[in-house]
């Protein structure tokens, strides 16, 4: 894989992943938000820096999802640890990221193009996941934020649901498309026969 910057943003998010559960588990709570934060940060900005470069490519079309699934899904994993994240909505959200990883392995094998980039609507369960989890890291840093009351907690709340809606919406929506992909390259392939 070509060493782009988008690409290193990319690496970067894999390697900061696996310190913000160390530093998690450790207790060290605002360098695990801040870790969280910054590695969160790379995947909001990654496609654009790919795009604004001119230099998007296709192992990091390949890479970022598994780079964002693995942040995610880590952060969702401690937060049901630490009792603030309810399981079912990781249990949600990983069902969801194991359907497109599959999907994604499942056209790979079959030689049917794949799309760049990921669809609008996946972009904002993204961004919800994560405001999910930088609520749930304050939720968790409270006692030393001085007691942020209740309207955190709804906050924390309100996100929950609209990331678990937008969840399941891409997660429809992915499907839908794996289909039509599906479809067309079967199409594709007995027009050639």
């Amino acid at each position: 894989m070509e060493l782009t910057p988008a690409n290193l943003l990319t690496m970067s998010r894999l390697v900061l992943t696996p310190v913000f559960a160390i530093l998690f588990l450790m207790g060290m709570k605002g360098w695990a938000l801040g870790t969280f934060a910054v590695a969160g940060f790379t995947d909001l900005i990654d496609g654009t820096v790919a795009r604004l470069t001119g230099k998007p490519s296709k192992g990091g079309a390949l890479l970022d999802p598994i780079a964002d699934k693995l942040l995610v899904e880590t952060s969702f994993a401690l937060l049901v640890w630490a009792g603030l994240l309810p399981l079912w909505f990781f249990l949600l959200a990983l069902a969801r990221d194991l359907m497109i990883v599959g999907g994604i392995i499942y056209l790979t094998r079959v030689k049917a193009p794949l799309p760049y980039g990921a669809s609008l609507v996946s972009k904002c369960a993204t961004l919800m996941q994560l405001a999910v989890t930088i609520l749930g890291l304050i939720l968790w840093k409270r006692v030393e934020l001085y007691e942020v009351g209740d309207a955190l907690q709804t906050w924390f709340e309100v996100a929950v649901v609209v990331a678990a809606l937008l969840i399941l919406i891409s997660g429809v929506h992915y499907t839908l498309m794996g289909l039509r992909i599906l479809r067309t390259n079967k199409q594709r392939k007995d027009e050639r026969a």
